[in-house]
């Protein structure tokens, strides 16, 4: 079977050194011997843990993180019979990759089965000090252009935005008012559109100041999915992804049906092959 996936790609830091490495915050999880005993309940019905953890050389590690449903579990079929399901729980996976010497990581992207920010919450569970900045690889090259150029339109969309870091100075009005919605309406992500629609004219300059903060002090566990504008630079209007799409991979694999194992191999060894083509 044949199956399309997605990696991105984040920037990993610390605000402190006196803080764990995200690698030793890893490999302490790992140590345990017994997965079952990797399991942690970050939510009502999300249970995740820590299945696979190894070098990939001197510099970076891979690894794979599940998400174990026991709840609301599917029947199956034996011919014209349907009957319960005889295994306890199902395991969702993603897989990831880590350059700990370049301080990048990059991830199957499907928060539907474990986000990076559930992997951030996870790390947190075994070590209280286990606070990382992320935040996504961007194009330096649109990124000028957006400061040079005169902003008609900004675009954006926040995962877990009621735990963003308050952006301080003239953004911290926005920062509260994104952080009240979400959590006065549960809302697990939020999309932001800033227009001139049809009038003339552009956009405060502050909007550049508050684009560049929210790539890099959203806090760490709300997540920037999306960053685009649009921008006139000498006349000409120009649409701009802020986020590096050539370190954005999608790609077709060819998984097996009901072999966790080949498919874990599968991932993790385009994921690594590509990361190490394009970043290192």
């Amino acid at each position: 079977m044949e199956k399309s996936f997605t990696f991105r790609f984040y920037n990993v830091s610390r605000d402190n050194a006196a803080k764990p490495p995200m690698v030793d915050v890893l490999r302490a999880a790992a140590k345990e011997k017994d997965r079952q005993k990797r399991e942690q309940k970050l939510a009502e019905d999300l249970t995740i843990r820590l299945e696979e953890l190894q070098n990939d050389g001197p510099d970076a590690v891979i690894g794979e993180f599940l998400r174990c449903q026991d709840t609301n579990l599917p029947s199956e079929l034996d011919g014209a019979q349907r009957k319960s399901l005889t295994a306890k729980k199902l395991a969702h996976s993603v897989v990831f990759r880590l350059n700990h010497k370049l301080g990048v990581i990059g991830i199957q992207h499907d928060p539907r089965i474990v986000s990076l920010g559930r992997i951030l919450e996870y790390l947190h569970t075994y070590d209280a000090r286990a606070f990382y900045e992320v935040a996504p690889r961007l194009d330096p090259k649109a990124w000028q252009k957006f400061k040079k150029g005169s902003v008609r339109k900004l675009s954006l969309r926040i995962a877990s935005p009621d735990s963003m870091n308050d952006l301080g100075g003239g953004d911290s009005a926005a920062s509260t008012g994104i952080r009240t919605i979400a959590k006065a309406y549960d809302a697990p992500s939020i999309g932001i559109e800033l227009s001139m629609g049809h009038r003339k004219g552009f956009l405060s300059e502050a909007v550049t100041d508050f684009a560049d903060k929210l790539t890099k002090a959203l806090g760490p566990t709300a997540r920037l999915d999306k960053l685009t504008a649009v921008t006139v630079v000498n006349d000409t209007s120009e649409e701009l992804d802020l986020i590096e799409e050539r370190q954005v991979l999608r790609d077709t694999l060819a998984i097996d049906d009901r072999d966790p194992i080949k498919n874990y191999k599968v991932k993790i060894g385009y994921l690594s092959k590509e990361m190490k083509r394009i970043i290192g």
